[in-house]
């Protein structure tokens, strides 16, 4: 995985602890930075990422996988999949010379 570092100061942070409590809390906190983020159209295609939906994609990517590490088993290893393929994505399209080096 490759991403770009950004200065993320205002941009919404999910920390995630070890017990399910507390992971249930930031799992729904996660989905909802995911929702914002690829918002739906009225004929349910997903709406292009803005550069702040990028950024805050890549703080939580960042989150999660300091949780996730290398478990592929671990509870929120498809989230952190499918926020990695978004970050993917925008990179393709937005900054191809990020995408190369990946």
């Amino acid at each position: 995985m490759s991403t770009e570092k950004h200065d993320a100061s205002n941009v919404a942070q999910v920390e995630f602890e070890h017990n399910i409590s507390s992971d249930s809390r930031s799992f729904a906190a996660a989905l909802g930075i995911l929702n914002n983020a690829i918002g739906k159209c009225q004929d349910n295609t997903i709406v292009a990422l803005t550069e702040n939906d990028y950024e805050q994609l890549v703080v939580l990517l960042g989150e999660l996988t300091d949780v996730v590490r290398d478990d592929e088993d671990h509870l929120l290893t498809p989230l952190t999949q499918f926020v990695f393929g978004l970050i993917e994505n925008y990179e393709r399209k937005h900054i191809p010379e990020l995408a190369e080096l990946g």
